[in-house]
């Protein structure tokens, strides 16, 4: 008789559960019901806004959200994220501002809610909207050859094409890209310009070594991508490169081979690999408040990546620069591919792979030229750059320069969250966001140069 009781209170003990449980999936699908689809809004801050837009759906009988927030950088301005709806019907899910709560107000289509932690307090406000039209444009997965590495990316098509593609050459890290999502391409393609995002060697579905490319490697493979579109059947009249950071380096190296009709580099430098380090070494003590010991090492150790044999001696000695870091706190103006596993490993230091000076190119490039640095860019710095450039497009070429010198951006062209202070004691917060100058300057450059047109 014990037994038989215990088993009866485990049953219904076990019933409450599954009461609960089913309660409560029916709950989620209530809300998810209401909650499905898109949402246009933004995240609030004071007296100011962030656009942002997300499409709830379900993958499989996951519940995912596609986050969108255009101001941010080009390959970072969509999320793919999940999102949870709990027993009282609380929606939460990560964003790129933190962790958001949402209450849903089901009559209105409302969403309102806050950042978790935000000090001062982010809140956020979407409101439902219909289904977007459909897309006036086509995204082509492609792949293309160079001898035995495939490049895999996107071809963004716009319906109005107008006869201009461009490429997009990513900057020196082997982080996969998201090229359906390429900010650039979503931009340009509103104009008529076809856009190539891929992913370099070795990176995303791209075949191919990314951590031992040399800069030769990465300049074949944007002249294949050129190639495939020269012959691509909606033939193209000009084709152009947009390189960002070290992209700037491969699309001047890849200029040598293949004539591109414009060229845009945003943040790309005009100097040469190693004047390039040498100076943002410089820039970065300044940036970080270094000790002078620390300037002096550092400096030392970046020769070294320059001229250093790969010797055993020569390792045991950037170990010994790198044992004082510590103390100095230098290792930050450092990136990974600068420090050598062994002694082999100094040739293969990325400086060694990439090293390269773009005067000739740029001295000789005979088309319209557009270039963006970020005012308080430390590792590529704009005032030798501008200089640089502005040497080489000299005389008649000069009309075929377009520098722009970004208010406040730094290296990824973003302007950092603060408080804005206006005359008569007025002032707001400004948002983390990609400049809207660097959006502005393309489009200004492409249709003055007659690559986007009816403008």
């Amino acid at each position: 008789m014990v037994v038989n009781k215990l088993i009866f209170k485990s049953l219904l003990v076990l019933s409450f559960f599954l009461g609960i449980t089913a309660t409560h999936s029916q709950s989620q699908e209530r809300v998810f019901s209401k909650l499905e689809g898109y949402w246009e809004g933004a995240f609030i801050k004071n007296n100011s806004y962030q656009k942002f837009e997300v499409q709830f759906y379900k993958k499989d009988t996951a519940y995912t959200s596609l986050q969108i927030m255009e101001e941010w950088h080009p390959q970072f301005g969509e999320f793919v994220l999940p999102f949870t709806i709990d027993s009282t019907g609380i929606i939460s899910t990560n964003t790129g501002k933190g962790k958001a709560f949402l209450n849903l107000d089901s009559k209105n289509l409302e969403l309102i809610g806050y950042i978790e932690g935000a000090v001062p307090p982010i809140s956020i406000h979407l409101k439902k909207v219909p289904p977007p039209p459909k897309p006036n444009f086509t995204i082509e997965e492609i792949t293309v050859k160079n001898k035995k590495v495939k490049l895999n990316g996107h071809l963004h098509v716009p319906d109005n094409r107008n006869g201009t593609a461009l490429i997009i050459v990513g900057g020196r890290s082997c982080y996969a890209g998201n090229t359906k999502y390429d900010l650039y391409a979503k931009l340009l393609r509103r104009y008529g310009i076809s856009v190539l995002s891929f992913n370099k060697r070795g990176t995303g579905k791209s075949t191919g070594d990314c951590a031992l490319a040399t800069i030769e490697d990465l300049a074949s493979d944007v002249s294949a991508i050129k190639r495939y579109l020269e012959n691509h059947p909606n033939q193209y009249k000009s084709i152009g490169v947009l390189g960002s950071s070290a992209g700037g380096w491969v699309m001047a190296k890849a200029q040598e081979k293949s004539n591109f009709d414009f060229m845009i580099g945003v943040v790309g430098p005009s100097t040469s690999v190693e004047e390039q380090q040498m100076q943002s070494m410089a820039y970065g003590f300044d940036f970080y408040q270094l000790s002078e010991s620390a300037r002096a090492n550092l400096l030392e150790y970046t020769r070294m990546m320059f001229e250093a044999k790969a010797t055993q001696k020569n390792y045991e000695k950037f170990s010994m620069l790198l044992d004082k870091v510590g103390k100095e706190d230098w290792k930050k103006l450092l990136d990974d591919t600068d420090i050598p596993a062994d002694a082999s490993g100094i040739n293969d230091l990325w400086v060694r792979r990439h090293n390269y000076d773009p005067a000739k190119v740029f001295s000789k490039f005979n088309n319209p030229f557009l270039a963006i640095y970020g005012e308080i860019d430390w590792i590529v710095p704009y005032k030798e750059n501008v200089a640089e450039l502005e040497q080489f497009f000299d005389g008649d070429r000069k009309k075929l320069l377009t520098n722009v010198v970004v208010h406040n951006a730094e290296h990824g062209t973003e302007v950092k969250g603060d408080y804005i202070k206006l005359t008569n004691n007025k002032s707001y917060w400004h948002f983390y966001r990609i400049s809207p100058e660097v959006s502005i300057s393309i489009i200004d450059f492409l249709v003055n140069n007659g690559f986007i047109k009816n403008q």
